[in-house]
């Protein structure tokens, strides 16, 4: 054997070396992969969303690294360059793309964890902290398993397992388990609380049952409990614990959860939908990138690729624009969330998910808005803001002054005896004009106190408020001069009297 076939020898036994070392090079980026992806995830639970993100950008980087280790280490040992040439280009052109990916991951990663910081965590606290107050009391805890009610936060897997279980409860199974839950809830409660049954629960009572119950309780923590079963808030103590107060309390726990979950979720999708984007502009460069080092005129005179890549990525920038103006507003000023309820055309509609593109609506029919006109028209968020409402009707010309006295006062005392659907505060009334010289205009106008999560509860607060409004008026007045259409869909009264006066009830939300 000559000394040329020792050499090539030399070198294909370099090569089959190297080639062993990526293969355990790939081993050991998949288990760096995996190590890296729980000690992540189970550090910062929020995570959950990116875990195949962060064992891929661990894998890709760990592999890398040792990948060009090999590289470095074969060419130095090899007696001649040249079958190591190709391979090494290969290896540089994969690596560029797997800096571009981890580069892109790692961006979405972050901002993911920025927002979450940002505007997510407290938010998190605030209902972690008022499950641990019902959780952490055994007697308590026993009286919401009796009633089965599961809150829903796991103490091995919190956020994950919570937002993927609150993102896929629809509202027809909250609002249809609510209210056998809340009278079961109460009965258990009274029955601990050793207090007559079907009988409301006073403060005393209750703090007595602590003082039995608690050895080394905080006054501040019992009083957060005394708020979520007095009167369904954690910022409002209501005077005693009846069924309808658990009712509000588990309707706004329910809800809140839901709500949270899906502006988790939205985050993702918006911070996916940012990096989708600029992908779209980052691989074709990388493309650019590759072709120099493989001899192409990437970069020189003349229209070289990277011209043409400016002149596509300016073409695709242009029509992209409808698609990065709606992601920038959902990024920065973000007018709704997935799950929100938005009033467009008149009507209330849930937001059931959006793309880059569209988004889908549910209400009264299935819509799909482009997001360009949903930016363009007034949609207004009930979800984010007081909602106020109002009421117009034409009376008789001959009808009392008093008579808007007599509305505000009924009213003023509606909401005195319901406060969770009625602001007392808010309601307005008085005369706004003259039709025809035959009828007068009275507007009636107040706000409600909930949040608006569910659209079925909205609008039986809105029927309900209208009946009564119209009824304070009298029945004589109701049956000669007016009628009106109700917004949770009732008919119009038959009387051809009543068709003359119209009555209609306007929303409006103070965003």
């Amino acid at each position: 054997m000559d000394l040329n076939d020792e050499t090539d020898t030399h070198d294909a036994f370099k090569i089959v070396a190297t080639t062993g070392a990526m293969v355990g090079s790939v081993q050991v980026a998949w288990i760096a992969g995996r190590f890296a992806r729980r000690t992540l995830v189970r550090r910062w639970d929020f995570l959950v969303l990116y875990s195949k993100g962060i064992r891929r950008c661990v894998s890709f980087a760990v592999f890398s690294a040792l990948a060009f280790a090999c590289i470095q280490l074969s060419e130095r040992m090899s007696s001649n360059h040249s079958p190591f040439e190709t391979v090494t280009r290969v290896f540089y052109s994969g690596l560029v793309l797997t800096a571009c990916f981890l580069a892109l991951q790692t961006t979405g990663i972050v901002i993911f964890t920025y927002v979450f910081f940002s505007h997510r965590k407290k938010v998190w606290g605030t209902i972690s902290a008022n499950e641990a107050s019902i959780m952490d009391r055994p007697d308590i805890s026993r009286a919401f398993s009796c009633a089965d009610v599961c809150l829903g936060i796991s103490e091995s897997a919190p956020l994950g397992e919570f937002l993927h279980r609150w993102v896929g409860v629809s509202d027809a199974d909250i609002i249809r388990s609510i209210p056998t839950q809340a009278i079961g809830l109460f009965q258990t409660l009274c029955a601990i609380m050793l207090s007559p049954a079907e009988t409301p629960i006073r403060k005393e009572e209750f703090l007595r049952f602590m003082d039995t119950r608690s050895v080394h309780e905080d006054d501040e923590s019992i009083e957060n409990l005394w708020m979520l079963l007095s009167s369904g808030r954690d910022d409002k103590a209501g005077t005693t614990i009846t069924p309808s107060s658990v009712e509000r309390m588990m309707h706004d726990m329910a809800f809140r959860r839901k709500r949270f979950a899906h502006q988790v979720f939205t985050d993702h999708k918006c911070v996916d939908w940012i990096m989708i984007d600029i992908a779209l502009l980052s691989y074709p460069f990388c493309a650019v990138v590759i072709a120099s080092m493989w001899g192409y005129p990437a970069f020189g005179q003349g229209f070289d690729m990277f011209k043409t890549y400016m002149l596509a990525a300016s073409f695709l920038v242009s029509q992209l624009q409808e698609r990065i103006r709606f992601m920038v507003t959902m990024a920065t000023q973000r007018p709704f969330d997935i799950g929100d309820i938005l009033l467009l055309d008149g009507g209330p509609f849930r937001v059931r998910d959006f793309t880059t593109n569209h988004t889908y609506l549910d209400g009264t029919t299935a819509l799909i808005v482009r997001n360009s006109v949903l930016l363009g028209d007034t949609v207004r968020n009930m979800t984010r803001g007081a909602v106020k409402d109002k009421v117009v009707m034409s009376l008789p010309v001959t009808t009392s002054n008093d008579t808007v006295v007599k509305v505000r006062e009924a009213l003023q005392g509606y909401a005195r005896e319901n406060p969770d659907e009625v602001d007392e505060g808010s309601v307005r009334t008085g005369w706004t004009c003259v039709e025809g010289g035959i009828s007068k205009v009275m507007s009636v106008h107040w706000s409600y106190t909930f949040v608006v999560h569910d659209v079925n509860r909205f609008n039986r607060a809105r029927t309900t408020v209208s009946d009564f409004v119209v009824a304070s008026l009298g029945m004589d007045a109701c049956l000669s001069s007016m009628g009106y259409a109700s917004a949770g869909g009732g008919a119009f009264n038959d009387s051809v009297a009543v068709k003359k006066y119209m009555a209609h009830s306007m929303l409006e939300v103070n965003s």
